[in-house]
């Protein structure tokens, strides 16, 4: 890969220069910072113009509103204040792919994990290995009520409010997650330190009960500096193996709730009769329903494989298996981050016997990408036939199609690509038409398929990756999708680091807006579920037996 976009060092230069010397004020170093984010975001940022549609979003009102508060809190200003302003600008953008985060060491968290249904928050995880039954005597079902006194609702509005302001069950569900997990690397200013009053009330029982804990809590061990602290540039993802993924906080010990989590809140749907072996990635098994018939259940957690190769067989050897036994399949992939365009695309491949129609994305390009376009073009001379891919190698094969297998078709699909955007560029476009990502516009069946119906689970919590999977799916009429709209991040992603003294550690910016079939967007819309589905108070507090039961009806409906 290339090192970091060609155009910042335009903008660092401006950097540098205002920091010359150790005498250069913090509202300096948060002027130039934002420069360069606005340079950034100004070149590389694809929806701009559907956020101004969609929002009313634009970036030189949102660069000016960021400048002037830097400037009214000159004399008062802190390395730990400017992340506010940093922060807010980049959420500005009502985009779950433009997150940033801080060089910083303060964090604290309780070792709980909530989850809220009808106005009221319950407790769905308790990590063990550090809160014995002793010292916490309640249970996952369990209803807060309030933390030192406040409304433990009021609480969560109140991290809702300082993030992102987007997709308002997105918004909650993710504030839930971050109540007791708070770290000023994830921009949150105040970091609380201490003792913490918890008020809870047992399932059963009408008078709540209270508990102190004490915040697990690290302080900021990096001192503010005033020389100019270089750090390396970031590597860039390529225009060529994009990447639709979002930014995920620390896991707790019961992974089953947060995101990416190999297995998911869902309990087992029957007797598993078979399973998929424990080193594999899938948490996969077949259960026999009510009426006789075998049911497939496969777990997606992510689109970001540990080892791609070596995924993607442990997913052919579940498929195939599948398309043996079962008479229908549920796949779960809520809570899902996103990953590999590749990656899923390849599990897309085994789970229809038809080609499957893919998005088209708009792409924010600058030189560098012409010049990536113009080197695969290149190296794709050589390439004529399918006994020159054989020749090419392995490494050949994954530097190409990072997973998804590289035939004849794919390179030529690739060349087309390349040439595309190239001609875009010389065309005098920034950003292009829409075409589809390294030219597949149909997503070819592998020779191990699943052939028989499906039912994708989904919900608020399942972003870009996670967005386009069941998007995918969907356009193509392979399935049927119950729970709630997915998030709604639509387009592939780059992380940017550059050199400054403000603390930022990276930022990102969304470098396409991709649209569906129809021609509707993905970015903010997500995928609307045909069966919605939403969590209730009883799911929490009674093992999800209405969620099941939900589950178990659907694929009644659509099992043969």
């Amino acid at each position: 890969m290339k090192h970091l976009l060609t155009l910042l060092f335009t903008a660092l230069a401006v950097l540098a220069t205002a920091q010359t010397t150790q005498a250069a004020t913090l509202q300096d170093d948060v002027d130039s910072m934002l420069g360069t984010m606005k340079t950034v975001y100004s070149a590389y940022y694809a929806p701009a113009d559907w956020k101004k549609t969609y929002a009313g979003y634009d970036l030189n009102t949102s660069y000016n509103d960021a400048i002037n508060r830097a400037a009214s809190k000159s004399t008062q200003l802190t390395i730990a204040g400017s992340r506010m302003i940093f922060k807010d600008f980049i959420y500005a953008m009502k985009d779950y792919h433009t997150s940033i985060s801080f060089t910083a060491t303060e964090k604290a968290s309780l070792p709980l994990l909530v989850r809220g249904a009808e106005g009221r928050l319950f407790i769905v995880s308790i990590d063990r290995t550090k809160l014995s039954e002793t010292a916490f005597p309640f249970n996952v079902g369990d209803e807060l009520i309030a933390i030192d006194g406040k409304s433990a609702n009021a609480a969560v509005n109140e991290l809702q409010d300082y993030f992102a302001v987007n997709a308002p069950i997105t918004d909650r569900s993710m504030a839930e997650m971050r109540l007791f997990a708070r770290s000023a690397a994830r921009g949150f200013v105040q970091i609380p330190q201490g003792p913490v009053t918890l008020t809870i009330l047992r399932q059963g029982e009408t008078t709540p009960a209270s508990v102190q804990l004490i915040w697990d809590y690290t302080p900021e061990l990096i001192a503010p500096r005033t020389d100019f602290s270089l750090v390396k540039f970031g590597q860039r993802r390529s225009l060529f193996h994009p990447m639709m993924d979002v930014a995920v906080d620390p896991q707790i010990a019961d992974d089953s709730f947060t995101l990416g989590g190999r297995k998911s809140f869902m309990p087992n749907l029957g007797a598993r009769i078979w399973e998929s072996p424990a080193d594999s990635e899938f948490d996969a098994y077949i259960y026999m329903n009510e009426d006789r018939k075998l049911i497939g259940y496969v777990r997606i957690p992510s689109y970001t494989p540990d080892n791609t190769a070596k995924t993607l067989a442990d997913f052919k050897a579940t498929i195939a298996k599948m398309q043996q036994m079962t008479d229908s399949m549920v796949i779960d992939q809520v809570n899902n981050p996103g990953g590999s365009v590749f990656y899923l695309y390849s599990l897309v491949s085994m789970l229809s016997d038809k080609p499957m129609a893919t998005p088209r994305h708009r792409m924010a390009i600058a030189q560098a990408d012409v010049q990536e376009a113009l080197s695969v073009l290149e190296q794709l001379k050589s390439i004529k036939t399918e006994d020159d891919i054989a020749k090419a190698g392995d490494s050949f094969q994954d530097s190409l199609g990072g997973g998804y297998p590289v035939t004849l078709e794919f390179v030529q699909f690739m060349r087309s690509y390349a040439q595309f955007i190239v001609s875009e560029w010389t065309a005098g476009r920034k950003l292009t038409n829409p075409y589809w990502i390294a030219g597949v516009d149909h997503i070819n069946p592998s020779p191990v398929r699943y052939t028989k119906p499906i039912l994708i689970l989904v919900n608020e919590l399942d972003f870009s990756g996670g967005d386009f999977f069941p998007s995918i799916m969907q356009d193509n009429k392979r399935v049927t999708i119950l729970g709630t709209r997915t998030a709604g991040a639509g387009g592939y992603v780059n992380d940017v680091s550059v050199p400054n003294n403000v603390g930022v550690a990276s930022f990102r910016v969304t470098q396409s807006i991709a649209e569906r079939v129809n021609g509707n967007p993905i970015e903010n819309l997500g995928c609307v579920p045909d069966i919605p589905y939403a969590m209730t108070a009883a799911d929490y507090q009674n093992g999800f037996t209405p969620y099941m039961t939900a589950v178990k009806a659907a694929l009644k409906a659509i099992t043969p």
